[in-house]
């Protein structure tokens, strides 16, 4: 009995001690979607979820396509039309969670000491959590190189002229929407979050008239409905700690209520894009029910630490999935038309070869990505010392 007291008075310690400096392990979110350098059990948990997301996003806009192009062995034409509608919705959860994650590496609060002087050389930029060139050349890093290298294999492979108007639309990424669109967002955010006040307002007006523009040039809608994610993960990530105070034990009708109008208006918004897909003509209903979903996302109360095996499983294979998402994006397309129909394997079959080649090769990719990222690292510092 008394050292089970002892016990319980070391347990309490060490809770007062995790409450001090605010690395306290509890089973609950203590922040929405976070993706932190350096983090304790809690915040590894909250990365952990961020991943899972990714990985639910890239598998609907997989199913997108898939939807599309298996729509006859299928045979059920409203089944395709869902499927084909997840993508965009899968869209809004990238966009969404690259401007919370972007807005949480620049707040200043955010940046520990190991990567401060790469990401804010100024000790003013950092305290203002000003971005510097270092943040936009990692994003270029991260997004846009594998997307030269992996298109580039891909042209190559295709086998298609090289002119300089095909040159340009590769480096401009126009065959691939999301590349382009999302290093355009990178650039906003980066020009917004030069300035200490309103910057949350300035990037919401730099993604409209971009939206905008996109809708008056003739674009497909898919290329300006989820854009408005952006900013609302933007906003999410820096106003994380008042978002979170404000919900507080209002989520009890929040979601209620969010959940409700997704269920009456992202159907309406499906239905109207599929029969604008035979009519033609602008989808009204589409750019609101992008935005509602995107707020429902994270109005949304995820799990807490304690789930069982079989979530936990679930989950690691989500996180897989979301950390290959920009790989497995840029070549499942290719490699359907590579595979599919070309041994007589029937719908099961091509579907099998297409998602399991788009896996693998994503994977691999990854795995040299890695080798090559932590070569250049070894070899940077040793160039310091």
């Amino acid at each position: 009995m008394e050292q089970s007291g002892c016990s319980r008075c070391e347990k309490e310690k060490k809770d007062a001690s995790g409450e001090r400096t605010g690395r306290q392990e509890l089973p609950g979110r203590q922040e929405l979607f976070s993706r932190p350098e350096s983090f304790s059990r809690q915040e590894l948990f909250d990365r952990r979820i961020s991943y899972a997301l990714r990985g639910i996003a890239i598998l609907m806009v997989m199913a997108s396509h898939y939807g599309e192009w298996y729509a006859e062995p299928i045979g059920i034409p409203a089944l395709s039309r869902f499927l084909m509608g997840l993508g965009r919705y899968g869209v809004d959860i990238f966009f969404l969670m690259s401007g919370y994650a972007m807005a949480k590496s620049a707040a200043a609060g955010s940046v520990t000491a190991k990567n401060a002087e790469a990401e804010y050389p100024a000790a003013e930029d950092r305290r203002k959590g000003k971005p510097g060139w270092a943040f936009w050349i990692k994003r270029l890093r991260g997004t846009y190189i594998p997307y030269l290298i992996l298109a580039g294999i891909i042209e190559i492979c295709a086998g298609g002229a090289v002119t300089p108007a095909r040159a340009v639309r590769y480096l401009l990424a126009q065959d691939y929407w999301f590349i382009c669109n999302i290093m355009v967002l990178y650039l906003f955010f980066f020009a917004a979050f030069q300035f200490r006040r309103l910057r949350i307002v300035l990037l919401t007006l730099l993604t409209a008239a971009f939206t905008v523009l996109l809708y008056a040039s003739g674009r497909q809608d898919f290329w300006y409905v989820s854009n408005l994610a952006f900013p609302l993960g933007a906003a999410c990530g820096l106003y994380e700690k008042r978002l979170l105070a404000w919900m507080k034990g209002k989520r009890l009708w929040i979601v209620p209520a969010a959940t409700l109008l997704c269920i009456l208006l992202v159907p309406a918004a499906m239905r109207e894009r599929a029969l604008l897909l035979q009519t033609g003509g602008r989808g009204r209903l589409q750019p609101a029910a992008n935005t509602l979903f995107s707020l429902w996302i994270t109005l949304l109360p995820w799990p807490g630490q304690r789930l069982g095996a079989v979530g936990r499983r679930v989950g690691g294979v989500l996180r897989f999935f979301g950390k290959n998402s920009l790989y497995l994006y840029l070549l499942h397309p290719f490699l359907y038309y590579q595979t599919a129909g070309r041994w007589g394997l029937g719908a099961a079959g091509s579907f099998a070869v297409a998602f399991g080649s788009a896996v693998l090769g994503a994977w691999l990719f990854s795995l040299l990505w890695k080798a090559v990222s932590a070569k250049r690292s070894a070899a940077a510092k040793g160039t310091d010392r």
